[in-house]
């Protein structure tokens, strides 16, 4: 559980720190005062860009005639004590960082502390567009309380596509190896199998399937209470 988020010169945040309290946060004030800031601060703390889908150059604080956005860092701490942080070093950089406990990290490390899961204002037709995108939001939400989830979906996908590759090749004259052919399906029901188990597992066994989402425990205007 994260227990507090400091920002330097990200967005348009000059410096801020939040205390958190366990339980759900409501972050409230007019549109521009900075909300979506702090959830894209939490949501960079995973592998990935973010739930905005910005570059690391885009996220720094300029100030009128800055040509570049300054460097820039988030920080959470765990209930654990656990530090995780990224950012870039210098002004303008195009990769960031990632570092836990002080030491650099793999981004993928992130996985260990944290597997945040965001739905925005952009997503909202994602239950009538394609079904594709509604799977992987799908999946990411059981991934985010079962990891073994992403490997079981990552060594599906991958079976998947080795196979239309096999495919695509006997359309083209050259014979597909049937025995290759084989494995591959058996590797597919494997994958199939492993998520579904993951599936109903987590629905029987996860207090939050049949728990109602508790009142919030803290509200923050980033107005008022954020230093900025």
């Amino acid at each position: 559980m994260i227990t507090s988020l400091t920002l330097t010169d990200f967005r348009s945040y000059a410096s801020a720190r939040l205390e958190l309290a366990s339980g759900p946060v409501v972050l409230h004030g007019p549109n521009g005062a900075g909300k979506t800031n702090l959830l894209e601060a939490i949501s960079l703390l995973t592998p990935g860009k973010g739930l905005r889908g910005a570059t690391a150059a885009e996220m720094g604080r300029r100030e009128p005639g800055e040509a570049v956005g300054r460097a820039w860092a988030v920080m959470v701490e765990l209930d654990d004590e656990t530090r995780l942080g990224t950012g870039v070093q210098t002004a303008g950089a195009a990769r960031r960082i990632v570092r836990i406990d002080g030491e650099t990290a793999q981004p993928g490390r992130l996985l260990d502390y944290l597997r945040p899961v965001w739905a925005t204002p952009e997503q909202d037709r994602l239950f009538s567009d394609a079904r594709a995108e509604r799977l992987k939001f799908f999946d990411r939400l059981v991934f985010a309380a079962d990891p073994d989830h992403a490997a079981a979906v990552s060594a599906y996908e991958k079976a998947l596509r080795e196979r239309l590759r096999l495919l695509n090749d006997a359309q083209d004259g050259r014979e597909a190896d049937p025995v290759w052919l084989d494995a591959l399906e058996a590797r597919l029901g494997e994958g199939v199998v492993r998520a579904a188990l993951g599936l109903s597992l987590l629905a029987t066994t996860s207090p939050a399937a049949a728990t109602p989402a508790p009142a919030p425990a803290q509200a923050f205007s980033s107005e008022n209470t954020v230093a900025r």
